[in-house]
């Protein structure tokens, strides 16, 4: 990224609902951790990277050990959606989809 174009920030949600409360809304995005699956069409990681005074990988036990949705913009772009959880957290959502599918 060159000087001129903001970098893109990412926004957390939970429940359709933004944490604007945590430290980490909205800062400058550095980069993604490792897939850990989709639940229906969405993809899911691990970790997001964000800057920060030292830049930090922030995973779901920053969110109280529970998922959230994490929106990326940038004025350039259009926002993109994904979902920071854990391995257990994906396979354990799937088979309780799954479950509700076969009542």
């Amino acid at each position: 990224m060159n000087a001129t174009r903001p970098r893109p920030r990412v926004y957390f949600f939970r429940d359709g609902i933004e944490l604007t409360c945590h430290f980490a809304n909205g800062l400058p995005l550095m980069g993604f951790g490792c897939f850990t699956g989709k639940v229906g069409n969405v993809l899911c990681f691990d970790s997001v990277a964000v800057r920060t005074t030292r830049d930090q990988d922030l995973t779901e036990m920053h969110f109280d050990g529970k998922p959230v949705m994490v929106k990326v913009w940038s004025p350039e772009t259009k926002a993109t959606w994904f979902a920071l959880a854990s391995v257990a957290t994906v396979d354990r959502v799937n088979a309780q989809q799954l479950e509700k599918a076969g009542k």
